[in-house]
């Protein structure tokens, strides 16, 4: 009876070996998995289970780390091939728009730039807007910037100058300092083609107030032609 009742705490005490295995474990598991981790340190009987549960676990998550990193690469070496491959810019456009359906998040960025570049040289200027629109959701000022003034370069070339110059317009207020000067090029350009006669004026004077060289007698020229008269 005496042994029996000595024996009896172990279905409620851990084993220290298990113990020590599960603070290995819980080293080497990702601290994106930590959450998982202390759930089922938590909620499962070590006695009764051992670390196989811990340990499955752990390992499905090396798995799809592992899975997802060769995606990823798969990806990268697809979007390569397009780039190399696809030299039509229209085939190009489409074989891009299919990788982006199921691209990583990693490589949109570099896919849709791709594309908006493509679909701006074979003239198909709304999959260009739609691609700069996409790009210009990036939370970097610069991406934001430059996807601003190929969002308004295409919708110049597409014959609607007036929404480019509206966009610009507002993009100037918000773009870093050293995007400032295109901006203001894509503004004399759009307002120009909107009949805008002030506005071009004025952005090519600002231009010619600090251009160098060869250029700031052309700014001054059209901004002098294109001055509304009195």
């Amino acid at each position: 009876m005496d042994e029996n009742k000595a024996k009896s705490p172990v279905e409620t005490t851990v084993n220290p070996g298990v113990v020590e295995q599960l603070e290995q474990i819980k080293n080497a598991v990702p601290s994106t998995s930590q959450r998982l981790f202390d759930f089922l340190a938590a909620n499962l009987k070590p006695i009764a289970v051992g670390c196989g549960v811990i340990l499955l676990a752990a390992a499905a998550y090396s798995g799809v780390t592992h899975w997802r990193t060769s995606q990823a690469a798969k990806a990268a070496d697809a979007l390569g091939v397009i780039l190399i491959e696809k030299t039509d810019p229209a085939a190009r456009v489409q074989a891009l728009e299919d990788f982006l359906k199921s691209a990583p998040d990693a490589l949109k960025p570099t896919a849709q730039l791709e594309l908006a570049a493509a679909a701006m040289i074979g003239k198909q200027y709304d999959k260009a807007v739609s691609a700069w629109t996409a790009l210009e959701a990036s939370p970097s000022a610069d991406m934001k910037a430059m996807a601003g003034i190929g969002h308004a370069k295409s919708l110049t070339l597409s014959g609607k100058p007036q929404e480019a110059l509206t966009l610009l317009e507002a993009l100037k207020g918000t773009a870093p300092e050293s995007y400032k000067q295109a901006i203001t090029r894509q503004i004399a350009v759009a307002a120009e083609a909107a009949g805008n006669t002030q506005a071009a004026s004025d952005a090519y004077a600002e231009l010619a107030g600090v251009a160098e060289g060869a250029g700031k007698p052309f700014f001054e020229f059209k901004a002098n032609q294109l001055k509304p008269k009195s």
